[in-house]
């Protein structure tokens, strides 16, 4: 990919860094607007569910002081997704928590859907070519002038600083990284609490950022068969990365490596 974008805007959401890249050759306050619109609407979405805020709605349904029905309409959208998955999963992916008992943390759901949501703002204030990327997942439109597609870099979880692949990514779709990354080990077999420790990143491709997420959390967890289990799901692929650095994939992908 050599075209360089013509915009670039980034913010400090839901615990790790948003970043926008807008290509088009348009003015300078229409993508600004655009920017801040999308930026604020991850914001809401934060306010809403994170669990780390005490005002948010998912902490005040969490003390029993509001219901699920009580929340905003994305709650419901949200948690519905997220037992879907459980049950696709089979408990791989846990929305629900033991303790406190009862309580919910959407978390590994809202990132992937938020940045999707919010991103279609973009495409609603005329711009065509653009790319955004929240905590290193990321949701792409039209591809850049002279290619039909996307190349992006994807982290080393050992040393982030540096990148261990690089992956075509057509034009519209997503892609999606969990593992010990950005946050070190912090994602666990929702069913049997057991700390997910078998790969050391696994990365998703597909056309909806949200699933591509939801589909790279629930694959990590799952372990041994995460990439297996991926397969049961048309247009999404998959490749994970071993705690030596060693690429796995199932299936034919454009993935180069970088070492």
């Amino acid at each position: 990919m050599t075209a360089r974008a013509t915009h670039r805007s980034h913010a400090k959401v839901m615990g790790t860094v948003a970043s926008v890249h807008v290509y088009d050759d348009v003015p300078a306050a229409q993508v600004d607007a655009a920017v801040g619109t999308l930026f604020a609407e991850l914001e809401r979405l934060e306010d809403i569910f994170s669990t780390f805020r005490p005002g948010s709605q998912i902490s005040r349904v969490n003390r029993g002081e509001l219901t699920l029905l009580d929340c905003a309409p994305e709650v419901l959208e949200v948690m519905d997704a997220c037992t879907w998955l459980e049950h696709a999963s089979e408990g791989a992916f846990a929305a629900r928590r033991p303790e406190p008992p009862h309580s919910i943390d959407p978390a590994g759901f809202v990132k992937g859907w938020a940045a999707e949501r919010a991103a279609r703002m973009l495409t609603d204030a005329g711009l065509d070519r653009w790319y955004v990327a929240v905590g290193g997942d990321i949701c792409t439109s039209a591809s850049p002038p002279g290619t039909d597609h996307w190349e992006f870099a994807v982290a080393d979880p050992r040393d982030a600083s540096r990148a261990i692949a690089s992956v075509d990514v057509p034009a519209g779709h997503a892609i999606a990284t969990s593992g010990i990354g950005e946050r070190g080990r912090h994602l666990w077999h929702g069913r049997t609490g057991a700390a997910a420790t078998h790969v050391a990143s696994l990365t998703v491709i597909g056309p909806s950022l949200t699933w591509a997420d939801a589909f790279a959390t629930a694959a990590f967890a799952r372990g041994e068969d995460g990439l297996a289990w991926l397969e049961r799901f048309d247009d999404y692929v998959g490749f994970a990365v071993d705690h030596d650095g060693g690429i796995i994939r199932r299936a034919s992908m454009p993935i180069a490596a970088d070492h």
